[in-house]
């Protein structure tokens, strides 16, 4: 029996996906106010007539993470609160470091190998090249987002398990391409990009199909001694017009075509900060974000790819996401 965490989002509801099309038996951990629609109608996209088993806990909730735990030989811990807001600095820490905490000793007592969905956010800092990868130095902790220190510490965490004995891989995947909740996390990006629009920031980020980062994980998991560190899950880096462009195409919608200037988004943020500061910025739209989008954040594949891991192109999981998501709206 495998665990699962977090099965509700994009990377959790493919690793359930790929464990159960490799005929794995699957425990999905879920809140009782889950909305379990996206997992039911993924699988059954694919075909999948298997189900996987529903048990109703929660990472901050040791003693519910311990009967989850009976009968498991592994844990794919995906559960992870996004949010780019730092007046949520102390949901995220509670959620994303101090959950990962409950999972690394759950996984200890019960003798269970962990699978770590980390993000590129726990990377260090650029190289004189510019680019990030499994080497970089993480300088300081100053302005880094709350949610990036919240997937730091998980990630530290879950070294230190390691040196305690627990059997663990750790992947940093991107931004995720591929169906989920729509409207949430790296949807909105997709979202954005299909319905057309013509103004477009001038940074650049790391991609990757949400199937890849499933499938590479699992695999990476029939061995996990073999993985060790950090490993950069990235489709290609691109810049947001690229992304944009081709989210545009695949919807046959209209592509960006007057760039945002850096000064005028830089401005905002001021702005945005302050009302965050008094914890009335309620919306998706953060000074987080907004640096973010003009921010070149260029990753590096190489080690993962040296394993022998291949990744599909970032226009196929466009693709993919799209059909899914015209599926749904057919229905």
């Amino acid at each position: 029996m495998i665990l699962v965490t977090g099965a509700t989002g994009i990377v959790g509801s493919h690793i359930v996906l790929a464990l159960l099309q490799r005929g794995a038996a699957v425990r999905v951990l879920h809140r009782s106010e889950s909305n379990l629609s996206v997992l039911t109608a993924l699988l059954a996209y694919h075909s999948i007539q298997a189900e996987p088993e529903y048990v109703i806990g929660d990472v901050e909730d040791p003693i519910s993470l311990e009967d989850a735990a009976q009968g498991c030989q592994t844990c794919y811990h995906a559960a992870a609160l996004v949010s780019f807001n730092d007046s949520d600095d102390r949901r995220l820490a509670e959620v994303n470091t101090h959950g990962t905490e409950h999972i690394i000793d759950m996984c200890l007592r019960n003798g269970l190998n962990l699978a770590f969905i980390s993000s590129t956010a726990s990377i260090g800092d650029a190289n004189a090249q510019g680019v990030r990868d499994e080497k970089s130095v993480w300088g300081t902790d100053k302005g880094k987002a709350a949610y990036t220190l919240s997937k730091r510490y998980a990630e530290l965490a879950v070294f230190r398990g390691m040196q305690e004995g627990l059997e663990a891989v750790v992947v940093n995947p991107g931004v995720v391409i591929g169906p989920g909740n729509w409207g949430q996390s790296s949807t909105s990006i997709f979202l954005t990009g299909i319905k057309g629009m013509t103004f477009y920031p001038g940074g650049s980020n790391g991609f990757v199909d949400a199937r890849d980062v499933a499938d590479i994980t699992v695999k990476m998991m029939d061995e996990p001694s073999r993985y060790r560190g950090q490993h950069l899950l990235i489709g290609g880096s691109h810049s947001f017009k690229e992304m944009f462009e081709l989210l545009a195409e695949v919807a046959g919608t209209k592509g960006p075509t007057v760039r945002v200037k850096s000064a005028w988004i830089r401005t905002v943020i001021v702005g945005m900060r302050i009302v965050e500061f008094f914890g009335l910025n309620k919306s998706q739209l953060t000074a987080n974000s907004l640096r973010s989008s003009i921010s070149t954040h260029v990753y590096a594949n190489k080690k993962v790819r040296d394993l022998g891991f291949e990744f599909r192109s970032i226009r196929s999981a466009a693709e993919y996401t799209f059909d899914v998501y015209t599926a749904g709206e057919q229905k």
